[in-house]
């Protein structure tokens, strides 16, 4: 469990450091953060009107959505981590990252066959970024998170994306973390 919070954090920053920071309100991101404080020292129900409040001021900022997904995965309410999910998704559909989370939330409740349709998208929103000469910064971690959704549809190239990786430094754990675990462990462990 803690290499999935980990895993949160490093999607976070870095899905975060490519919004340019003035497309959201000011007012809107200081709450999020400091629910995020809240939340880090388990105080969810305070964590939870403060990201409340920093959606009311900026309907478009999806951060604090997924921040409540992490509050209701540790509190087991898995139908509202999706539904939080899905709103991820619709504020900010070239989001990878949440494209493969809700693939995971949606598998599961038990819903296969969305939660493909899920990893194949998040598949070709990793696979256009490595692509971009733009995006090269996190090209790294694009490949790791698309090594771990081709693993979810059964495409066995991920074990050539993880061994291309091995190499570099901090990614040699996250990769043993996955590499061998079967999707339903790794589904058990990213959402218990």
């Amino acid at each position: 469990m803690k290499y999935f919070y980990l895993l949160l954090i490093v999607i976070s920053l870095i899905s975060c450091s490519e919004e340019p920071k003035s497309e959201y309100n000011p007012k809107a991101i200081e709450l999020n953060n400091k629910a995020l404080n809240l939340s880090l020292n388990c105080k969810y129900d305070s964590a939870l009107l403060l990201y409340d409040k920093a959606i009311e001021i900026d309907e478009r900022y999806y951060v604090p959505h997924s921040n409540k997904v992490t509050i209701y995965l540790h509190q087991k309410e898995y139908d509202k981590a999706l539904y939080e999910s899905e709103i991820v998704i619709k504020k900010k559909p070239d989001l990878a990252e949440a494209w493969f989370f809700s693939g995971l939330l949606n598998e599961q409740q038990g819903n296969s066959k969305k939660a493909m349709t899920y990893y194949r998208k998040s598949i070709a929103i990793y696979t256009a970024r490595i692509n971009n000469p733009e995006k090269k910064k996190y090209i790294n971690a694009n490949k790791l998170n698309r090594a771990l959704a081709k693993k979810f549809v059964n495409d066995r190239s991920y074990m050539k994306d993880f061994e291309e990786l091995r190499d570099y430094e901090n990614y040699s754990m996250l990769i043993d973390q996955f590499k061998d675990k079967s999707k339903a462990e790794i589904i058990k462990e990213l959402t218990k």
